[in-house]
């Protein structure tokens, strides 16, 4: 699972997360172009390895690292334990992605609030941070049973209410 832990930095220290800045950001991380909205002056969709990167709203946006993905098996036979084994799976996952930005260049900066950062939003589990004037969350979801079971890291503007 790749480290974001240095663009996470880099996004973190900008003044607001505009499409632009972030696409600046993922470009010069090695973050290759995947797909380009034509309603949008940045692109939304990028790949690094086997990770994917997401830039989501208008301004300020949302920036969504998809580090963990896998789809759900409708052919199974039991489809309900078959989501209960990837939700397990993904949850094992999360505590090194959350070690790995703790210890990584965002790590000295992440400030655990007494306040739920979640916006809503319904994680099967998760952690979040503020960082500076944003919200860092590393959690995994998975929206209902036609979508896959995810690992994400998600930064934000404090304040506003995650899309994922």
């Amino acid at each position: 699972m790749i480290d974001v832990s240095g663009e996470l930095r880099r996004l973190s220290d900008l003044d607001g997360l505009t499409g632009q800045a972030v696409e600046a950001v993922l470009a010069a991380s090695g973050w290759a172009c995947e797909r380009r909205n034509p309603a949008k002056e940045w692109a939304t969709t990028w790949r690094r390895e086997d990770a994917s990167a997401w830039i989501q709203g208008d301004g300020p946006v949302e920036v969504e690292f998809t580090l963990w993905f896998r789809e759900v098996a409708d052919e199974w036979p039991d489809v309900d334990t078959y989501l209960d084994d990837l939700h397990d799976a993904a949850v094992a996952e999360l505590p090194g992605v959350v070690a790995q930005l703790e210890s990584g260049a965002v790590g000295a900066r992440l400030e655990v609030p007494d306040e739920d950062l979640t916006g809503g939003m319904d994680f099967i589990d998760h952690t979040a941070w503020r960082i500076s004037d944003k919200v860092l969350l590393a959690g995994v979801k998975h929206d209902d049973t036609e979508t896959p079971v995810q690992l994400v890291v998600v930064l934000c503007e404090y304040g506003t209410k995650f899309s994922t």
